[in-house]
């Protein structure tokens, strides 16, 4: 007997045929079983992603030069306050978003679930842009990675040209990718370990350093009065939101790594619980003690001006408190961050890719998976994407940076605006098909006023991107501002015209196809865990 997510009732006779349901593979011992199969659209791919590396990863996994490198730009156009309030309203956003994905992807765990999500909730060609707009923002994110590690290798020698650094990491990445979804997520934790223990020094180091403990001076709040909390009064704040955009994408991680979890039931709401506190205790700690030591008229503060751009603002910190050895201990440490976050990138758009294919709107050849579970023809083409990195050869790489990372963050929030859409009309199609809510394996607060509310501002904060851009004006910043979302608009309109595809009607929305069950035997186990587990476990497990 099988339990099920929805009020469907299935009875599975053959010992063969439950193990088949369980890891989630394609059966074709009948049709109804294959019908039923949660991973149709993953075929290949495979379950071995365990809880603690959706865990980890959902704090610091995407965690990359958008708080490491772009907060330096961000707080030269903001100020201390204006990149607080910036990051606040990014903040806001971006847990909503987290959530609403949560639900649907812990209820239907599919790889690269967006396209799937948009096409079957809203409108097919709807989610053919968001699928192809999510492959293009990550592919960008990629690319800007890879135009970061020189920026952040320049701080040792300038040696080496910017597209050999690029060329070396790009391999690297390529590499640790071949290795499949477990490979990827054991890099991952790692990588995400050593972030989050370097922005938790980092916060401790800046307090200290900011009460004048260490390093000799004491700052306090000094640099919000002089030069300022405000670099640019509304304007500045404006200014700073795609940016923050750009920092925080990538929470959606969550989703595109469901198909590839061993028990998303579980694993899914636990990360999502996890995006609070990365929201929280890496990004406002990190950006507020960062605005108390650098004032935002600082040389090294990342921007298009030509200024010297080789020093993060984690490193200026360390060199404020006097701490020998340390600037380059997390100059270094920023590698690795970018490499992390380059590497994640390179998995989302391979897993966003194949799902493309699988839906069929885009070539078969991607969808074909090798047997370690890789999509490598979607890895071969997204990678080949990330070869606009060595642009940085006659363009400076200052310059690129600050386009592609402007281009990232507007795609991120057109992805966003995808995520609340297609789980309002998710929502909306439960109620109207009779389904009962209760049985949903998480349930996200705040329907549908957070949906409405979160559309509203990704739209509002794509139309004001480039409002500086304007007077006087400047071809970059408005390339950057609203290049991504121009080709979104007229391609979803050109793409609907030429399929004639409609808004689905709720009552005949999809709520069966691809949902995972669960024997009887897997969840009395999951409840003899839960019970033996102390207090202190569960405490931590729901923490990390």
């Amino acid at each position: 007997m099988y339990k099920a997510t929805n009020n469907s009732k299935v009875e599975v006779s053959t010992k063969e045929q439950t193990e088949t349901l369980k890891v989630g593979t394609s059966s074709s011992s009948t049709s109804d079983i294959s019908s039923l199969n949660p991973n149709d659209s993953d075929k290949g791919l495979k379950r071995t992603l365990k809880s603690r590396h959706l865990a980890m990863i959902s704090i610091g996994g995407v965690v990359g030069q958008g708080l490491f490198l772009s907060s330096g730009a961000n707080l030269a156009k903001a100020g201390p306050a204006g990149l607080l309030v910036a990051y606040v309203i990014i903040g806001f956003v971006v847990y909503w978003v987290a959530v609403e994905l949560g639900e649907m992807a812990a209820y239907i765990p599919i790889s690269g679930s967006f396209t799937v999500y948009c096409r079957r909730f809203v409108d097919k060609s709807f989610g053919s842009i968001i699928g192809y707009n999510y492959w293009a923002c990550w592919s960008i994110i990629v690319a800007v990675e890879l135009v970061a590690i020189p920026l952040v290798m320049r701080f040792w020698t300038e040696a080496v040209p910017d597209w050999a650094w690029s060329g070396i990491f790009l391999v690297l990445m390529f590499a640790m990718n071949l290795y499949g979804a477990r490979g990827w997520g054991e890099a991952e934790y790692w990588f995400s370990l050593i972030k989050i223990i370097c922005v938790i020094v980092f916060v401790i180091v800046g307090c200290l350093t900011s009460g004048g403990v260490i390093g000799g001076t004491v700052y306090g709040f000094k640099y919000w009065k002089d030069p300022g909390a405000f670099s640019n009064g509304v304007l500045g704040v404006i200014n700073a939101l795609v940016l923050a955009a750009l920092s925080m994408t990538g929470t959606d991680i969550v989703g595109v790594s469901a198909g590839e979890s061993d028990n998303p039931r579980k694993a899914i709401p636990q990360a999502v619980k996890n995006v609070f506190f990365r929201i929280i205790f890496i990004y406002m700690l990190s950006v507020f003690t960062m605005g108390m030591l650098i004032p935002w008229n600082d040389p090294h503060n990342l921007s298009l001006s030509g200024r010297d751009v080789t020093v993060s603002p984690f490193t200026l910190v360390f060199q404020l408190a006097g701490l020998k050895g340390a600037d380059s201990v997390v100059n270094a440490v920023i590698l690795i961050t970018f490499i992390s976050c380059g590497n994640s990138g390179m998995y989302v758009t391979t897993r966003t890719l194949c799902a493309l294919a699988n839906e069929g709107i885009a070539h078969k050849k991607f969808a074909y998976v090798n047997s370690r579970g890789v999509p490598i023809y979607a890895l071969i083409c997204t990678s080949a994407v990330s070869l606009v990195c060595f642009l940085t050869s006659w363009i400076p790489g200052s310059a690129l940076f600050m386009v592609l990372a402007s281009l990232g963050g507007i795609a991120g929030l057109i992805t966003w605006f995808g995520i609340a859409l297609s789980h309002y009309r998710f929502r909306k199609a439960l109620l109207v098909q009779g389904k009962d809510l209760n049985q949903l394996p998480y349930m996200a607060p705040g329907h549908p006023s957070m949906n409405i509310l979160v559309m509203v501002v990704c739209i509002v904060i794509i139309l004001i991107s480039g409002w500086s851009y304007f007077v006087p004006a400047d071809a970059i910043g408005l390339v950057g501002s609203y290049a991504g979302a121009l080709i979104a608009l007229f391609g979803f309109l050109g793409l609907k015209y030429w399929t004639k595809s409609r808004l689905i009607p709720l009552d005949e929305i999809d709520l069966d196809t691809g949902v995972r069950y669960f024997t009887v035997e897997e969840l009395d186990a999951e409840k003899d865990q839960n019970k033996n587990e102390s207090f202190f476990k569960k405490l931590i497990s729901n923490i990390i």
